[in-house]
C-alpha cells in the first residue's frame, strides 16, 4: 500500500521519537498523526483478540489500531497504520499479518498497514522517500540525545521537575524544526534546549550508579509496557543510561552491510555506506549541539561493539540479541554498575540475552544483573527486586567504579 495525500497515516507511540517521525512525514506532504500512548484499553483489546502467543508489543499495537478505529467518525478507507516489520525469527514479522486479520475480521478491512521492512534498511514512501528517511533519522537521533540528556540530569536536579520541563519544551522545538526541513533548525533547537538544561540546577553529579536499561525496543522505550522503569530505577537511587532507536537503525545497517559484503552485492553495499556517512554526520553536527550538557561517552560503533562477541557468539545470527550483548559488554566505557535486560515474555531474543547472562557477567566483573520480562499483567513484585537489584549496584558502584578512580587520584 502506497500511502497518499487521500490518507492520514496513524503512528503507534512506541515512544517519543514517534511524534518526529509524523513531523517528517508532514514535512514532505504527508498527513500523519500519532495514536495516544496505550493503555489498559489498548492492553484488554489486544489480548482480547490476539491468541495469546505473541508478546506485549503485538497486542498493544493491536489495541492502539483498534481503539482508533472504533472512536466516533473513523473513515477506515481514509486511514493508514503504520507497523514496521522484518523477517528473521523474532515474530515481530508477523505483527503486520495478525493485526490486519484482526482488523478485517472486526469490521475494519478498508484500513490499510504500511510495513517499512529491516530488509531495505525501512526505506520509506511517498514522493520523496529520501527526504523523508534523512528528516526521521533527524528526529531520531535528536530524541535519542533528548532521552540521554533527560538521564543524565533528572537523578540529580535541586528542583523536582524541572529536567521534565526542559525536556518538553526542547521536544516541541525539536518537532516543529523537522516541520520546517530539520538540518540547520533542527541544529538550533538542540542548542536551546542545552540552555534550558544548563540551567538546571542539579547535585552530586555521577555519584550514583549508573545502569544500563536495554534489550527489546519497544518495551525498552515505552514507558507505559514497562510501568516507567527507569524512573523506578531513579527513585531507587541509580541513575540510567537507555538504549537508544537509533543504535538499533545501526545495527540493521551493519547487518545490511555485512550481508552485501558476503554476497557481493556491491550495489547494496556502496547504498549502506553512504547512507551511513549522512547518518553519523547528523550524529555529529546534533551531538555538538548538545554537548555542554552531555557528560558521557557516546556509544561504540556497531562494527566495534560486536568484535567481542565473536569468540563466542556469531553475530551474523542478528536479532536484538546480538545488539543488547554487545551493548552490555560496552559497558566498561561508561562506568555502569548494573544491567537491566527488558524482554517480552517468552521473546526469543531477550531469552538468548538472558540466558548468557552468566557469562556476561563473568567478563565485567560479575556486574549486577536484572532480567525484566513484561506480559501486560501488573509486575507486583518489579519493585522489590528492584530494590535489591539497586542495593547491590550500590555496592559494586563503591567497590568496582569508584575506588578505582579514588585510587588514582592524586
Amino acid at each position: 500500500m502506497r500511502p497518499t495525500a487521500l490518507r492520514t497515516i496513524y503512528l503507534p507511540r512506541m515512544s517519543d521519537h514517534a511524534v518526529t517521525i509524523a513531523a517528517a512525514m508532514r514535512a514532505v506532504g504527508l498527513d500523519a498523526e500519532v495514536l495516544p500512548p496505550p493503555d489498559e484499553d489498548s492492553l484488554a483489546t489486544g489480548l482480547a483478540l490476539c491468541r495469546g502467543s505473541e508478546c506485549l508489543p503485538c497486542f498493544l499495537c493491536a489495541g492502539d489500531f483498534l481503539r482508533k478505529c472504533r472512536k466516533p467518525g473513523f473513515d477506515p478507507r481514509r486511514a493508514v497504520f503504520f507497523m514496521p516489520t522484518g523477517p528473521g525469527p523474532c515474530r515481530f514479522g508477523q505483527y503486520r499479518v495478525l493485526q490486519k486479520a484482526i482488523l478485517e475480521d472486526q469490521g475494519f478491512g478498508d484500513v490499510a498497514l504500511v510495513s517499512p521492512t529491516t530488509d531495505d534498511s525501512y526505506a520509506l514512501f511517498g514522493d520523496d522517500p529520501l527526504r523523508l528517511r534523512k528528516l526521521s533519522w533527524q528526529g531520531i537521533v535528536a530524541v535519542d540525545l533528548l532521552t540521554r540528556v533527560l538521564h543524565e540530569h533528572r537523578p540529580y536536579e535541586v528542583v523536582p521537575g524541572k529536567s521534565d520541563e526542559a525536556y518538553a519544551a526542547g521536544l516541541e522545538d525539536l518537532v516543529r524544526a523537522i516541520e520546517a526541513g530539520g538540518g540547520a533548525h533542527a541544529t538550533r533547537a538542540l542548542a536551546w534546549t542545552a540552555q534550558r538544561f544548563a540551567a538546571v540546577e542539579t547535585r552530586g553529579r555521577r555519584g550514583k550508579p549508573a545502569v544500563a536499561v536495554i534489550g527489546e525496543l519497544y518495551l525498552m522505550l515505552n514507558r507505559a509496557s514497562n510501568l516507567e522503569l527507569v524512573r523506578a530505577v531513579e527513585r531507587a537511587g541509580g541513575e540510567v543510561l537507555q538504549g537508544s532507536f537509533s543504535d538499533w537503525l545501526h545495527f540493521v545497517d551493519w547487518r545490511r552491510k555485512e550481508e552485501a559484503l558476503h554476497l557481493r552485492r556491491y550495489g547494496d553495499l556502496a547504498k549502506a555506506v553512504v547512507s551511513d556517512a549522512y547518518q553519523k554526520r547528523i550524529e555529529r553536527q546534533f551531538a555538538r549541539a548538545l554537548r555542554p550538557v552531555l557528560h558521557r561517552a557516546a556509544d561504540a560503533p556497531v562494527q566495534e561493539a560486536v568484535k567481542p562477541l565473536r569468540a563466542w557468539w556469531e553475530p551474523a545470527l542478528g536479532t536484538e540479541a546480538t545488539l543488547t550483548m554487545a551493548r552490555i559488554l560496552d559497558v566498561a566505557r561508561h562506568g555502569l554498575s548494573g544491567i537491566v535486560n527488558v524482554l517480552p515474555f517468552s521473546c526469543m531474543p531477550g531469552s538468548v540475552v538472558a540466558c548468557m547472562g552468566p557469562r556476561l557477567r563473568k567478563e565485567r566483573n560479575g556486574i549486577p544483573w536484572l532480567d525484566v520480562a513484561f506480559d501486560g499483567q501488573k509486575e507486583t513484585n518489579l519493585h522489590t527486586r528492584l530494590e535489591a537489584f539497586m542495593h547491590q549496584a550500590a555496592l559494586y558502584h563503591r567497590r568496582v567504579v569508584q575506588a578505582p578512580r579514588q585510587e588514582a587520584s592524586p
